[in-house]
């Protein structure tokens, strides 16, 4: 089905496609990726000439913040057309990648996620709000730890995200509004954003995703055909 997919447009499609659902609490390392899975991704990024377009299959609850950014990075410095495919949801990390491409194909029942990052399983808006709450004082050292991690963490993201959006008819204002929107904690991590949010925000989403995206998953979900060149994610 890959093959033909690619036959059909002319491109190198990469799938990252991760069958647990992101409300599953499985905490075993395949639920979530790990450096050397994104290094798999990296490597057909890294084989595809320059002047072939990729098409990016997403399919994840999210990941490793670093493999996320550095499977976006490769992306945003592919010189053909980067095109992300996301038939059902691509939250967090997956959102990242998305970001990265030229354009993002969904439906209008597929979602992204925010990216606010979560550190040891905290929002990171949630951590930096006790600084301002609370007496120094009266902060575990653990917690003041875990918040200076989480001010580092959304300034490498929403820097990232500004990056992987220029370059699109996306003023930099509005990517200033974009990135504040899905780092800023305004809305629950595991919330899921339409596609009628995302063409709010002026993201480069439209929707068609071609059939045959669908059919391959079908063809997983029947047996017949071996998972995808790798397994995802959980930010």
């Amino acid at each position: 089905m890959v093959r033909v997919l690619e036959q059909e447009r002319e491109s190198k499609v990469i799938t990252l496609i991760h069958r647990r659902e992101p409300w599953s609490k499985t905490g075993d390392d395949e639920s979530s990726i790990v450096i050397e899975d994104s290094e798999k991704v990296l490597m057909e990024i890294h084989r595809t000439p320059k002047d072939r377009p990729i098409d990016m299959i997403l399919h994840t609850p999210g990941g490793l913040q670093l493999a996320a950014e550095m499977i976006g990075s490769a992306l945003k410095r592919h010189s053909a057309k980067v095109t992300a495919m996301v038939p059902f949801y691509a939250m967090s990390g997956g959102t990242l990648i998305a970001l990265a491409a030229d354009e993002v194909l969904m439906e209008h029942f597929s979602v992204l996620g925010a990216l606010d990052p979560q550190i040891n399983g905290m929002a990171s808006g949630a951590l930096l709000s006790i600084l301002e709450k609370k007496p120094i004082e009266a902060i575990a050292d653990e917690t003041i730890i875990m918040a200076d991690a989480a001010e580092k963490a959304l300034k490498e993201v929403t820097s990232y995200i500004d990056w992987f959006l220029e370059g699109k008819k996306i003023g930099k204002a509005q990517r200033t509004v974009i990135a504040e929107f899905l780092t800023g904690g305004y809305i629950a991590h595991s919330r899921p954003l339409s596609f009628e949010t995302l063409a709010g925000l002026k993201l480069p989403v439209k929707t068609e995703v071609p059939e045959l995206v669908f059919d391959l998953f079908e063809t997983y979900e029947s047996g017949s055909c071996k998972r995808p060149q790798v397994t995802p994610f959980l930010w």
